[in-house]
């Protein structure tokens, strides 16, 4: 029997799926795409055929897309009654807080564990096993998982008993980022505008006024005008804030950056950045003039 299957092996979860074996768990895979597995093989991960066979591990990752996938993959497959007593999904994906509400009820009835486990970091930082982890559930199911989770992260962050407040922090965090994005592209542009160099802009602001990874990273990107491939794309992006709007309209809150932020995510994708990473947010922005004598 294998320890842990990861369902989903796009870039997170090809990453997570290797740091898991090289830990010294036994680990399967499925993936829609069945190409996508044969790198996994080669580290050691067997690869299953049907999302029916994704229990035979008593512990599964999943590592989808959105709500669709994740809705098609576990709630309408049938797959939660092959679970067998005892089982736990761990979900860390970036989902509506209300899906995860419905999905902790559905698995309960099914008698299956679930676990909301959302990450911060992108592609090499999954690689590097340095994740940030938002974890919530019952807290008996979220310390079982705690030594796999440890695995492929640098914290894991419990957040509450309830599996929607680890969605709730993650749909935050990523107006936080995509804010960062914007502002620090609005900061570079004035500064290339009046006469001065980008990466000395991004290194001046970065080592002074807004230090910290997520400045730091996308700020290069910026900089360099670096937009492929992509980490995370603007209609990711756009989803993430989407979600966070949603989830503010469910407590009669107000999110004006976010509306904003909504808007150029989506002005991005429409001038053909739907496949570039949400940095290209920046080039959205260096080419924003007024109108003609306007100010």
């Amino acid at each position: 029997m294998t320890d842990v299957t990861v369902v989903g092996t796009g870039g997170m979860g090809a990453a997570i799926a290797r740091n898991l074996v090289k830990a010294g768990y036994r680990v399967a895979a499925w993936n829609r795409d069945q190409a996508r597995l044969a790198p996994l093989v080669d580290a050691g991960v067997k690869a299953l055929e049907h999302p029916r066979e994704v229990f035979a591990s008593p512990v599964v990752f999943s590592v989808l897309a959105d709500d669709q996938a994740v809705r098609e993959v576990f709630f309408d497959s049938g797959v939660l009654g092959t679970a067998p007593t005892g089982a736990i999904h761990v979900n860390l994906a970036t989902i509506s807080p209300a899906l995860a509400e419905e999905a902790a009820r559905v698995h309960a009835e099914q008698g299956v564990g679930y676990v909301a486990a959302p990450m911060f970091g992108g592609v090499p930082v999954a690689e590097a096993g340095k994740l940030n982890i938002v974890a919530a559930g019952d807290p008996k199911h979220v310390e079982q998982v705690g030594s796999l989770l440890e695995a492929v992260s640098a914290r894991v962050w419990p957040v509450g008993e309830a599996p929607r407040q680890a969605n709730v922090v993650k749909v935050a965090g990523q107006v936080l980022i995509a804010s960062a994005i914007q502002s620090m592209s609005e900061a570079v542009s004035i500064g290339e505008r009046g006469g001065v160099d980008a990466k000395t802009l991004v290194e001046l602001f970065t080592s002074t006024i807004t230090p910290g990874p997520v400045y730091t990273n996308y700020g290069g990107l910026i900089a360099e005008e670096r937009y492929a491939p992509a980490g995370f794309t603007p209609v990711l992006g756009r989803k993430d804030v989407d979600l966070a709007r949603t989830q503010a309209a469910e407590t009669s809150l107000r999110l004006p950056v976010a509306d904003l932020l909504s808007g150029l995510l989506t002005e991005a994708i429409e001038v053909g950045h739907e496949r570039d990473d949400w940095a290209s947010l920046a080039d959205v922005q260096r080419h924003r003039n007024l109108p003609e004598g306007g100010k």
